[in-house]
């Protein structure tokens, strides 16, 4: 696979796999409000799952605000999408991070538009607070968007003892 793809192919991927990512997280709730039991699961000693739904942030911070959470989340979520359509990214990193982050945010979009909050899941320990798909794929697009800056970073700077256009001066 090329590491740069054209830009309509770049859009195509990215859209493609944000919707992925949205009906993935989407069934994975269907699937888990349908057989989780009442009081919720342990599965090992690192995850608990259980039924929460969060009107706020992480940690059901600004709880009481929940118009303008969605308001600020379907913002987001919009911006995305429009900067994904007028400037594509050319390469896999950033085409899986817009997706990542694409999809996570039209997940969490969908649940606040149908209950007014999103349902969370799962409890991952040591941990505090309960999160889903769309969270976890929000958080993995933007540890792939530093990563790939960082990584651009460092490919783009100057090999030490190299002049301002990166030739080597002869020995």
């Amino acid at each position: 696979m090329p590491s740069r793809l054209p830009a309509r192919h770049a859009r195509l991927w990215t859209f493609g796999l944000g919707l992925t990512v949205t009906g993935l997280d989407q069934a994975i709730k269907l699937v888990v409000d349908a057989v989780l039991p009442i009081g919720g699961a342990t599965v090992g000693p690192l995850f608990t799952l259980r039924r929460v739904s969060n009107p706020g942030i992480n940690f059901g911070l600004l709880s009481d605000h929940p118009g303008p959470i969605l308001a600020a989340t379907l913002t987001i979520a919009v911006g995305f999408a429009v900067y994904v359509g007028a400037r594509p990214p050319r390469g896999w990193w950033l085409v899986t991070a817009f997706a990542l982050l694409l999809g996570g945010a039209v997940g969490n979009v969908i649940d606040r538009l149908r209950f007014g909050a999103v349902f969370d899941y799962l409890n991952i320990a040591p941990f505090v607070g309960f999160l889903n798909l769309a969270d976890l794929a929000i958080g993995a697009g933007l540890i792939l968007l530093v990563a790939d800056s960082l990584r651009e970073r460092r490919t783009s700077a100057p090999r030490p003892g190299a002049d301002e256009d990166g030739a080597t001066p002869p020995d």
